[in-house]
Formats: C-alpha cells, structure tokens, sequence
C-alpha cells in the first residue's frame, strides 16, 4: 500500500538549501536565493566535519599520526617480494572515479530520456545532485574505515623488506622475531618506509568496489530494460565489475597487497555500498514525490496548468505513482473507485494522463 504524504513533512531537507519558492517549485530565481549567503548553519557543520576528515586522513596518510608498529619474522617469505611499482596508480584511479559516475549517469539519463536536452533540466540536475552527494558521503565513510584499519595494525605489505631494509646489524636469522628496527633504505622516501607497512586493508579495493556496486545500483535502479534492452544492461555492469577487479586484483599480481588484504577491502566496500544505497532509495523516493508533487499545480477547473502529463517514475512502484498523483490532486483515496483507471495505467503506458483523473474531486 502507498506511503501518505506525511503532515509537515519537508521533501528538501535532503539537500542543503530549501531551493523551492513561494509557491512550493524550484526556479533558476530560487535557487540563486537560496545560495546567497548568509547560508544555513548545518551548511557549515557540515563542511567543518569534511574539513576535519579531510585533515584527520591526511595525517593518516602521511604517517604523521604514527600507528602501530609491527614486527617481523627474519626471511619471512611474506615480506620478501620486489617492489613492482603500481599497475593502477593513485591519480589513475582519481580520474575513474572522476569519470565514471557523471559518464555512466548522463548516459543512463539520455537513454531514459531520449532526449539529451533534457538531461540537463533543473529536477535532472538535483536528481545527480543527491546521488552525488551520498556517493560523496559514502565514499568518504569507506575511505576513513579503511585508513583507519591500516593505522591500527600496520601490517607490513609484500615488498617490505626490500622497501624498508631493516637494520642489518641485527642478528637475524631464520625464525627470529624482530621487533625493534629501523629502515635504511636511503633510495626511497620516509613516506614510502610508512607505507610499507600499511598493507590491511586494501584502500584500492575498497574504494574501486564501493564506486562499482554504487554505479551499478544507478544502472539497476534508473535504467528500464524495456528502453536499453538487456544485454545493453549486463554491458554496464560488466563494466562496473570489471573496474573492481582490475583494481584490487592487480594490488595482488603488484604484490603491494596480500590477498586478505584485498578481500577485506572488498567486505568494506560491500557494507560501505549497501548502507549508501539503502539511505539514498530512501530519500530518492521523496524526492520523486516532491517533483511529482510540484508538477501537478491545478487551477480552479481541476486541471494542470503548467503541462499536459504526469510522468511515471521507474523508481517508484506503479501504484504508489499512480496515488501520488492522486494524492497531488486533493483526491481521497478511494480505492474502488480509481481501480479501472489504475488497470488503464498498466495497459495503456508509462504517462498518465491527467485527463483520465479530471472526473471528480
């Protein structure tokens, strides 16, 4: 059964400005007034809490909040690899997951739309807004567990002896636990001797995984099979796995990580992803009901003034659209009586004409 328009309930508080009117739209007007200061104070906590975790990650990475340290076994197999260098650099991931949400958005919208104009509508533009604000949220969430993980245990990666070379006027042999040494590897950085033992959990898996399963829940969520057939569909997802096993698995060929390594990156990203796209359904679906919502603006004749239809939305389910529109009319909600109208809707298309609904109020 469809979800009631909850008393007071304030679809926008989604987003950080209330970009809607007098009259309840959102105009090119306001949302210029909106974002004229001075602006909300959650506006500002929000950007102190990002500019805190930007800060907190940066020492992290820079070894400049110290973790734990770790010892070793004297010849251990583990630690004894060559350094390879990166197949997937850092800025080459940066520029995929720069790229591939706003290139796999537009694509899915402009097949949806078939028309590319209207990609680029005002209700479209806060539609990748919200979905881009939770990706944000949620990768900044994976990322942090994940630095976090590889502060407290500080396990070394495969190429630790040959990255660090601890001491070697220690009496090291065969089976001999060293845990007090130092690095003297003059022909790397100091940066790279922290690296070096940061290797649980896997930070290119968690964050290629987290952005593939959240492009792929775009893909399953706004693109319908009718309109982009299935294989087309399989296509993108295939894709979107393919981005996350390049990059964590070429972290094990590079010997950089070891396997657990990448496969708790991987866990990380799964509940990571399923906790953003469980929030962002969420607020998606109230967001689709205050479009719906302010698209049915009827004048004293009981029909649409501004345009002809009401668009079905393929994230919603078809009655809970149909009610919507219902229920953006004044309607009471009698089911009896708008059942046939409700079996034309099925039978008849996606677009629900307001003319179906014009009998009665």
């Amino acid at each position: 059964m469809a979800t009631r328009f909850a008393k007071g309930e304030d679809p926008t508080e989604i987003l950080q400005f209330n970009f809607l009117d007098s009259e309840g739209r959102i105009t090119k007007e306001s949302i210029k007034s909106a974002l004229k200061p001075p602006y909300p104070a959650k506006y500002y906590i929000n950007v102190l809490l990002m500019v805190i975790a930007l800060l907190v990650f940066l020492l992290w990475n820079y070894g400049i909040i110290q973790g734990t340290k770790l010892g070793f076994f004297c010849n251990d197999p583990l630690f004894s690899h060559k350094y390879r260098g990166d197949t997937v650099m850092p800025w080459m991931l940066g520029v995929a997951l720069g790229i591939m949400l706003p290139g796999l958005y537009l694509t899915v919208e402009w097949i949806r739309q078939s028309n590319f104009e209207a990609v680029f509508s005002i209700e479209h533009i806060f539609e990748f807004y919200v979905y881009f604000k939770h990706y944000m949220i949620g990768l900044v969430i994976v990322a942090g567990v994940t630095e976090l993980a590889k502060t407290i245990v500080g396990e070394h990666r495969p190429h630790f002896f040959d990255t660090c070379r601890p001491d070697t006027n220690l009496n090291c042999t065969n089976g001999t636990y060293i845990f007090d040494y130092t690095c003297t590897n003059k022909n790397v950085a100091m940066l790279d001797w922290v690296d070096a033992s940061r290797s649980f959990p896997s930070g290119h898996s968690s964050i290629s995984w987290f952005t593939a399963i959240f492009c792929a829940y775009i893909v399953q969520s706004r693109l319908p099979t009718h309109k982009a057939g299935t294989s087309f569909k399989v296509f993108l997802f295939a894709i979107c796995a393919c981005m996350g096993l390049v990059c964590s698995l070429t972290r094990i060929t590079d010997r950089r990580h070891h396997w657990w390594d990448v496969l708790t990156g991987t866990i990380i990203a799964l509940f990571g992803a399923a906790y953003t796209i469980r929030v962002l359904h969420a607020q998606v679906i109230i967001l689709h009901r205050r479009i719906i919502s302010d698209q049915m603006n009827f004048g004293e004749d009981g029909m649409k003034e501004t345009c002809e239809t009401c668009i079905v939305r393929v994230s919603l389910p078809l009655m809970e659209k149909f009610l919507a529109c219902l229920l953006a009319q004044g309607r009471r909600l009698r089911y009896a009586k708008y059942f046939f109208e409700f079996l034309s809707i099925i039978m008849f298309g996606p677009i629900v004409r307001l003319e179906d609904f014009a009998k009665s109020k």
